[in-house]
């Protein structure tokens, strides 16, 4: 990367992201987009929390148009010499701004047409085409780079939109809960339990993947269960338990069917916001009497899922510690 993308509200960093990351956060923002407003009432989706804040449907267009804007720039610096343009001020809200009037899905699925291109299409690139620049606002800028904006612009509105549905009064209200385990791993299931352990940017430390195709992204610092979905699979025969299936956190005393993408925990000391529910993989199938690791996907019920989270301030957290919802 030419440029180091920084920002200290969302803690995006370019630094921490490799190209693969980019590629494979482009890859879910249309899925992220359907988790986080499935469960809303679709009258706080195009409701703005205040005169000046853009509302879901509006910050959903945003990241449309932006991905598609994104993905020309990616082909002019991959194909145009001494390419230099201006830099662009990015939109913002007016309490004088007509309402939009369009189609909440349609608007989801451009959104992940434009992504899902773009990261085609950064798959394609070789060694010459990453080594490529262009000059924008006067400064270079390469193909990671364009990726990395595209990613840190998605994401860091993604928030945007849990922060307002919650100042529109969008469950789950406060409550709280307890940490019933603390889980780490050098790598695979089942995770150990620990007594304390400290809650970082990417995780918990002395925690590590075994792979990072699909594992480790900043978003994904955190895997978050609920004790009560575990004692459910349990009952219908399961020899699951808590770490197996490779949470970080078990949870217990909240209702896990309202922890969706957007919603914000505090876990001991640290400050977390949910990002995407864990896809279950085949090497969670010994924890099930006929195999069937789907049984825990979110698709399957409600509230039966893992889910993944952000480190926004980091922090302590011991076995027994609250775990506030929207704190």
């Amino acid at each position: 990367m030419q440029r180091v993308e920084k920002c200290e509200q969302c803690r995006f960093d370019s630094r921490d992201w490799t190209v693969q990351d980019l590629a494979g956060t482009l890859q879910v923002l249309g899925p992220w987009w359907r988790e986080l407003l499935r469960w809303v009432d679709p009258a706080l989706v195009s409701a703005r929390p205040a005169p000046t804040t853009w509302s879901a449907l509006e910050y959903v267009a945003h990241s449309r148009d932006v991905t598609f804007l994104l993905g020309h720039l990616l082909h002019a610096v991959l194909t145009v010499d001494g390419l230099e343009l201006p830099g662009v001020d990015p939109p913002e809200a007016r309490a004088d701004d007509p309402p939009l009037d369009i189609a909440l899905d349609g608007v989801v699925d451009e959104l992940e047409g434009n992504a899902s291109r773009l990261a085609r299409r950064a798959a394609t690139i070789d060694p010459t085409g990453w080594s490529r620049t262009a000059v924008v606002a006067g400064a270079p800028l390469d193909a990671a780079d364009v990726l990395a904006h595209a990613v840190h612009d998605a994401t860091h509105h993604l928030m945007d939109v849990g922060r307002g549905l919650h100042a529109l009064g969008a469950p789950p209200a406060t409550a709280t809960g307890t940490v019933a385990q603390l889980n780490v791993s050098s790598g695979g299931v089942p995770k150990l339990p620990v007594a304390t352990a400290r809650i970082g940017k990417r995780g918990i430390e002395g925690d590590r993947q075994a792979t990072r195709r699909h594992h480790g992204r900043p978003w994904q610092a955190l895997c978050l269960w609920s004790a009560e979905a575990i004692a459910r699979l349990q009952g219908e025969g399961h020899p699951i338990a808590a770490g197996a299936a490779g949470e970080n956190v078990t949870v217990a005393g909240l209702d896990w069917a309202e922890i969706r993408p957007g919603v914000r925990l505090q876990v001991g000391e640290a400050v977390t916001e949910a990002s995407l529910y864990a896809l279950p993989c085949n090497k969670n199938a010994r924890w099930f009497v006929d195999g069937d690791f789907g049984r825990m996907e979110h698709t399957r019920e409600r509230g039966i899922s893992r889910i993944y989270a952000w480190v926004l301030t980091d922090g302590e957290v011991h076995v027994g510690d609250a775990v506030v919802v929207e704190p």
